[in-house]
C-alpha cells in the first residue's frame, strides 16, 4: 500500500512532464525506504493510466554483490497488473548517478522486461538526504 497521498497519478498523466514523474517517484521511494540503513533496489509499478499500483524491494545490499533478476520484477508486475515500472536504486548517501555496474544491470533487466510488455519509465538513483538522479533527465 502506498503512503497517503499516492492514490493519484505519479507517472506522467496527460499534461505532466517527465520531470514531474521523476520528482514524484523519487519522493515516493524516499518515503517507502525512510530509515533504511542499507542500499536497496526498489521497483515502483504503474498501470496503463499512469497510476501507482504497487512496489517491491527486489534486492538489498551493494549492487555488485547482489544478483538482480527480471523474473522478480515481471512476477510483481503481473500480480499488480502493471504495464510500466521505475527501477530505483536507494542509497543513504553517496552519488546520485548510477555506477557502470548499475547501468549495465538496468539495461539487461529493461530488455528482459520489454520482451514481456513491461515498459521502462526510468531508472533513478535516490539518496536518503533528498537528492536523486534520473537516467533520462539527470539529477536534482
Amino acid at each position: 500500500m502506498p503512503p497517503s497521498g499516492y492514490e493519484t497519478d505519479i507517472v506522467r498523466p496527460h499534461g505532466f512532464t517527465q520531470s514531474s514523474t521523476v520528482v514524484s517517484a523519487a519522493r515516493l521511494a524516499r518515503e517507502l525506504l525512510h530509515g533504511r540503513r542499507e542500499d536497496m533496489t526498489l521497483v515502483l509499478y504503474v498501470d496503463d493510466r499512469h497510476r501507482f499500483v504497487g512496489h517491491a524491494i527486489v534486492a538489498t545490499g551493494w549492487v555488485q554483490a547482489t544478483r538482480l533478476s527480471a523474473k522478480q520484477i515481471i512476477a510483481g508486475a503481473q500480480a499488480s497488473r502493471a504495464t510500466g515500472r521505475v527501477i530505483i536504486r536507494y542509497r543513504r548517501y553517496r552519488l546520485t548517478s548510477a555506477t557502470k555496474v548499475e547501468q549495465s544491470s538496468f539495461r539487461s533487466i529493461a530488455g528482459a522486461c520489454w520482451h514481456h510488455g513491461l515498459v521502462v519509465v526510468d531508472h533513478l538513483v535516490v539518496i536518503g538526504s533528498g537528492g536523486y538522479g534520473s537516467a533520462l533527465l539527470g539529477g536534482a
